[in-house]
C-alpha cells in the first residue's frame, strides 16, 4: 500500500512538474536541438574549410615541393655541367701545360747539348791556347834565363875586375895615406918648434920692460 502510494505521489509530481515547466522544458529542448544542429553544421563547415585548406596547403606544398626540386635539379644538373666543363677545361689546360713543360725540356736539352758541344770545342781552344801560351812562355824564361845566365856571368866577371882595380886603388891610397901622414907629422913638428921659439921671443921680451921700469924708480 506504501509502494502505491509513493508511485502515486511520483506520478503526480511529474505530471506537475510536466504542467507548469513542459512548455519551457520542450521550448529548451528545442532550442537545444537547433544549437546542436546549428553547431554541428558549424562543425561541417569547418571540417569543410579546414579539409580544404589543408588540401590547398598541401597542394601549394607539393607544386614547392615539385617546384624546388625541380630547381634544385637543375641547379644541380647546371653545376654539374659546369663541373665538368671546369674540369674538362683544366684537364685541356693541364695537358697544354704538360705539352709546353715538354716542348720546353726538349728545348732545354737542345740548348744543353748545343752549349755542351760549344764548351767542349771552347775547352779544346783554351787548352791549345794555353798549349801555345805554355810553350811560348817556356821559350821567353828559356830565353831570359840564358840573357840572365850571360848577364851575370858578364857581371861577375866585372866585379872581379872591379875587386882587382879596387884592390889596386886600395893599395895606392894606403901608400898615398902614409906618405901624407908622414908630411903632416913632419909639418906639424916643424909648426910645433916655431910656436915654441915664437913663444919663448914673446917672454923675454915681456920680461924686459918690467926690468927697465923697476931700474927708473
Amino acid at each position: 500500500m506504501i509502494n502505491n502510494n509513493d508511485n502515486t505521489d511520483v506520478v503526480s509530481m511529474n505530471q506537475v512538474r510536466d504542467l507548469l515547466f513542459g512548455t519551457q522544458l520542450r521550448d529548451m529542448e528545442a532550442r537545444f536541438q537547433r544549437q546542436e544542429a546549428r553547431f554541428q553544421r558549424e562543425v561541417n563547415d569547418a571540417k569543410e574549410a579546414l579539409k580544404t585548406r589543408l588540401d590547398s596547403l598541401e597542394n601549394f606544398m607539393r607544386s614547392e615541393t615539385a617546384s624546388l626540386l625541380h630547381r634544385v635539379n637543375t641547379e644541380v644538373a647546371e653545376r654539374d655541367a659546369a663541373l665538368k666543363a671546369e674540369q674538362k677545361e683544366h684537364i685541356e689546360a693541364f695537358n697544354k701545360l704538360a705539352g709546353s713543360i715538354t716542348a720546353a725540356e726538349q728545348a732545354f736539352e737542345r740548348r744543353l747539348s748545343a752549349l755542351s758541344n760549344t764548351l767542349d770545342n771552347a775547352e779544346q781552344e783554351i787548352r791549345k791556347l794555353v798549349q801555345a801560351e805554355t810553350n811560348s812562355l817556356n821559350n821567353k824564361i828559356d830565353e831570359k834565363y840564358a840573357d840572365a845566365l850571360n848577364v851575370i856571368s858578364e857581371t861577375a866577371s866585372q866585379i872581379r875586375h872591379d875587386m882587382v882595380y879596387r884592390s889596386t886603388l886600395s893599395g895606392m891610397f894606403t901608400a898615398m895615406a902614409v906618405k901624407l901622414s908622414n908630411q903632416w907629422s913632419a909639418d906639424l913638428t916643424e909648426v910645433t918648434i916655431g910656436e915654441n921659439q915664437k913663444g919663448a921671443s914673446g917672454n923675454q921680451d915681456e920680461h924686459q920692460p918690467y926690468t927697465n921700469s923697476e931700474t927708473k924708480d
